[in-house]
């Protein structure tokens, strides 16, 4: 089965300049718990092994609300230290350890820290289509609108390490366009992040939506 493994990195890295008030995005309360660990249950709920958690800015504070999380066998927390130079250095930390400890591993998926909306099946849905694929590239469309997380395979992960600045997959992904098959996932709402206040007060409004309306 080792052929058919599927990693998770997760960038939680940033400095999340963006959001204002020296606040940390990925610790924003959403619901009963912080915009990360959402994320968090998505990727573990999901058939993604191992999962890689790329830290870096506020790395201590992270470490300890997320502890629970972190004792799991399958989460690995690893320090960017060169985090503020862009998320591309997230991308080389946790691909340089995804090689490390599983060198034979078939496939990442690239996902974004700030993104709590995402579902596990979405991610079981790229894996599942790169298996019938045997695509490169496995990237998501909400409604039409490409976007993540994106699903690369092994063969493209000395293109990845290459990647400079604040630059994730994308320079990748573009040159391999004709090697992308693209998945429709449904509702826009899953691909929402927290990068500005206004974003994190629409996906609070979001996640109150669904959550009443499971109930």
């Amino acid at each position: 089965m080792s052929e058919r493994t599927t990693a998770a990195i997760i960038l939680a890295a940033g400095t999340s300049s963006r959001i204002g008030e020296d606040r940390h995005k990925l610790l924003l309360p959403l619901g009963d718990r912080p915009v990360i660990a959402h994320v968090l249950d998505a990727v573990l709920a999901s058939q993604a092994r191992p999962v890689l958690l790329v830290l870096g800015h506020r790395s201590a504070q992270l470490r300890a609300v997320l502890a629970p999380y972190l004792a799991h066998p399958e989460v690995h927390p690893i320090d960017n230290s060169h985090y503020q130079q862009g998320m591309s250095t997230s991308i080389h930390t946790g691909l340089t350890e995804l090689t490390r400890l599983m060198p034979d591993c078939d496939s990442t998926l690239i996902i974004l820290g700030d993104q709590p909306l995402l579902s596990a099946s979405i991610l079981d849905t790229l894996m599942e289509a790169r298996h019938t694929t045997h695509s490169h590239i496995i990237a998501p469309l909400y409604q039409g609108q490409r976007g993540n997380p994106v699903l690369f395979e092994r063969s493209l992960f000395p293109e990845l390490l290459e990647v400079q600045g604040d630059e994730g997959g994308r320079t990748v992904l573009m040159r391999h366009r004709i090697e992308v098959s693209t998945i429709e996932v449904g509702s826009p709402h899953a691909s929402y992040d927290v990068d500005t206040w206004d974003a994190y007060e629409a996906v609070v409004k979001e996640w109150h939506k669904q959550h009443h309306s499971d109930k």
